[in-house]
């Protein structure tokens, strides 16, 4: 499953690459972040999609605390 996602209060270029080579270290999950939009595009597979976006929702606030993904 690939699905599109609003990221809020993403602040910095740089703390979006340092979000998206985390997300892209999580097994089986891969991520595109355009700070320019401020949008997720998360891709994995259907049976573990949930526990995706919850990991990387984890991996975005050891980055930046205040962001957040938008569902």
């Amino acid at each position: 499953m690939k699905k599109n996602f609003k990221l809020e209060n993403l602040d910095c270029a740089n703390c979006a690459a340092k979000m998206e080579t985390a997300i892209n270290k999580l097994e089986g999950v891969s991520a595109n972040i355009s700070f320019m939009t401020s949008r997720l595009t998360l891709e994995a597979d259907d049976s573990v999609f949930e526990a995706a976006v919850e990991a990387a929702q984890k991996a975005i606030n050891k980055v930046e605390p205040d962001c957040l993904i938008v569902r």
